[in-house]
């Protein structure tokens, strides 16, 4: 008797009773929406030809320095996963544009990490997953 459970256990599988959960998936890509310390809010989208676009959806303390509402503050391209090279845009305090070389990653933890940008745009989290 033994063995024929065992033999039905083989030929017709033997599962676990408990739920089977997956692990959430990392998400390395940076399209969306990334908040600063300030309130700034960037919402990066892609274009045809592969080329990623940020806007500022929200300025935070960006207003002071002259910037608007759905400007253009960056234009980057995937290098690979979770990396991100290009150029953002810096305004003086006088208000006049300039553009910058900004390397971005996206980290395991969905956190946004800039070496080219201000203090609050050096690390920003996720609005929307």
């Amino acid at each position: 008797m033994i063995g024929m459970a065992w033999a039905c256990c083989l030929v017709l599988g033997c599962k676990s009773t408990g739920p089977a959960t997956a692990p959430a998936p990392i998400e390395h890509s940076i399209l969306g929406s990334w908040e600063g310390c300030d309130g700034r809010v960037v919402t990066f989208t892609r274009e045809p030809d592969g080329l990623i676009l940020g806007h500022y959806s929200e300025l935070g303390g960006l207003g002071k320095y002259g910037f608007t509402r759905l400007e253009e503050g960056y234009r980057i391209r995937r290098q690979g996963r979770g990396t991100y090279n290009g150029k953002v845009k810096w305004r003086d305090t006088k208000g006049n544009a300039s553009w910058k070389n900004v390397v971005i990653t996206i980290e395991i933890d969905n956190v946004f990490r800039s070496d080219g940008s201000d203090s609050c745009s050096a690390e920003m989290t996720r609005l929307d997953p």
